[in-house]
């Protein structure tokens, strides 16, 4: 039921994917009806993180108060924090109103005794995730993703400590690589779970970007590269992205703030790699700004899918005009707000026509 309602966006995505979109970019655009009440808040962080029925609920009453336009899709992000396979493997976690902290139990002391690394299905998170995926699936209208799996050392940072693992790569630089291995391993099959989950439930695959696709996929990031030189880069994280690429059908690399940008040009070099998703970071210009147009425009030069979360809503047209006629449309993805149907047919118009 869910394919056969946006049978015809999810066909546009494909295009996306492809390469094959020329007329404009994707855009994956909504807004709430008015009259809208937002849900009862939580009663306590376990139910806002760990209730499935509570998520549910609260899914179903936002999404029934939404309208999509363009190639706008509903798909609720299965989320219990940035990277919660670490506490599948040994790490702990605790719940904030914003976010689920994972970065809470050093569980990688000694390097020369450092823990196995097994993935336990009963992990407190993971449970709850199985749990919270099997209520929605149930549901032929709605849509689920993976979860955020996370970036290989960045779950090791979380079971590491992050100022330890920065002296690691100086000190046991062997050993690192050792241990990364063993949670790339078990990143692969939490990975191929969650892709059979979702093929399981006759749905696209989808993640926290929310870019449905017919064919496997999913957002490869290291946050922790930001602290790290281009050298360290090369020798700790890029093997490891290269093989995560080779282990799926698509691919976009999160590219979270300028500390990256360093790396931007071996990343574009994997082979195989979809795309791009920037993030310009707190504090720095919109997205539209003309200080991004250089990575852009390498980005696709190498012909990579430009990925852009957030970047226009109604008020920005006429900074975004810009952006788009200077940019290719094709593999060109935004996500976008409008405050009603009539302001996003009218986004719509004036995008459309700025590619002509």
């Amino acid at each position: 039921m869910y394919k056969k309602t946006f049978e015809s966006a999810l066909a546009q995505y494909e295009k996306f994917w492809e390469r094959k979109n020329t007329a404009r970019p994707i855009l994956n655009m909504s807004f709430i009806r008015q009259g809208y009440e937002p849900e009862a808040a939580p009663e306590s962080l376990e139910q806002q993180w760990l209730d499935v029925e509570y998520k549910y609920n609260a899914y179903k009453h936002r999404t029934d108060h939404t309208e999509f336009l363009a190639e706008g899709v509903p798909c609720h992000f299965a989320n219990y924090g940035p990277g919660m396979l670490s506490s599948c493997i040994g790490g702990g976690y605790k719940l904030n109103p914003r976010t689920v902290w994972l970065d809470v139990k050093q569980v990688i002391t000694d390097w020369e005794n450092p823990p196995e690394v097994i993935f336990d299905p009963q992990s407190d998170l993971w449970q709850s995730l199985l749990r919270e995926q099997e209520l929605f699936a149930r549901d032929p209208d709605a849509a689920f993703s993976m979860t955020d799996i996370g970036g290989i050392l960045d779950i090791v940072a979380s079971l590491r400590g992050t100022q330890n693992l920065l002296y690691d790569l100086y000190d046991y630089p062997d050993e690192l690589k050792e241990f990364s291995a063993r949670v790339k391993q078990v990143w692969f099959e939490v990975f191929d779970q969650q892709a059979e989950t979702l093929r399981h439930a006759d749905l696209p695959y989808n993640s926290w970007m929310s870019i449905p696709s017919a064919k496997p996929w999913y957002p490869l990031q290291c946050d922790f590269c930001y602290m790290i030189s281009p050298l360290q880069f090369e020798e700790f994280v890029l093997p490891d992205l290269a093989d995560q690429v080779a282990h799926m059908d698509r691919s976009i690399y999160h590219l979270d703030g300028v500390g990256e940008l360093n790396h931007l040009d071996m990343i574009l070099d994997i082979p195989g790699l979809t795309g791009i998703q920037w993030t310009p970071g707190t504090g720095c210009e919109p997205l539209w700004d003309a200080r991004w147009y250089p990575i852009y425009r390498k980005i696709q030069d190498k012909k990579k899918n430009l990925v852009l979360l957030g970047g226009i809503n109604e008020g920005d047209m006429a900074g975004a005009e810009h952006m788009i006629k200077t940019l290719d449309p094709t593999g060109f993805y935004i996500s976008c707000w409008c405050s009603s149907r009539e302001k996003g047919e009218w986004m719509v118009e004036k995008i459309t026509r700025w590619c002509e």
